[in-house]
């Protein structure tokens, strides 16, 4: 019997950094046609359960997202004016 070291690459857990250009590129790949259509079921259900727990935080229940949101397009739009 021969003992030796084996390393397994296990991956990363995504930081919250990490999140944004994750779901870019899911979205891009759900547009580019690389989900099969039998795999949308599971995906939408993996999604429904992402967007759960999105709606179960207070800062998203309490509205002030959508003074956040509001905020940025006002913002947005103040910087492109002509």
């Amino acid at each position: 019997m021969v003992e030796r070291r084996v390393e397994v690459p296990v991956p990363a857990t995504p930081t919250r950094r990490d999140w944004l250009p994750l779901l870019g590129e899911l979205a891009g790949q759900i547009d580019d046609g690389r989900f099969y259509d039998r795999d949308l079921l599971d995906l939408s259900d993996a999604i429904d359960a992402v967007l759960d727990a999105y709606r179960r935080r207070t800062y998203v229940r309490s509205g002030s997202i959508d003074y956040q949101r509001q905020a940025r397009a006002r913002q947005q739009a103040h910087l492109h004016l002509p």
